[in-house]
């Protein structure tokens, strides 16, 4: 999970493992137990609009899986290691 903070906005994004497995209920309303993470990729694919390409990776905010037409449930299994103030300098040399 990569946690995405802007002020005191913050948003959750998901890789395609975590993503599917937090599949409660489908497009069509089903209840299940997670979906193949092929089948977010190949979703991301048809709509690539939604989600969050990185390098190779994908990665789905709950936003995103809504938009898509799952629910999801964030069980936070997550263990906070610490914060990263700044990813990239703000000047390249």
């Amino acid at each position: 999970m990569l946690l995405v903070k802007c002020g005191n906005q913050e948003v959750r994004y998901y890789s395609l493992s975590e993503a599917s497995g937090m599949v409660t209920k489908n497009q069509w309303g089903d209840s299940v137990d997670g979906i193949h993470s092929e089948t977010l990729r190949r979703r991301h694919r048809d709509k690539p609009t939604v989600g969050k390409r990185i390098g190779r990776d994908v990665f789905f905010s709950a936003d995103d899986m809504k938009s898509l037409g799952y629910e999801i449930e964030d069980t936070d299994t997550h263990i906070v290691i610490g914060d990263i103030v700044q990813l990239f300098p703000m000047e390249i040399n």
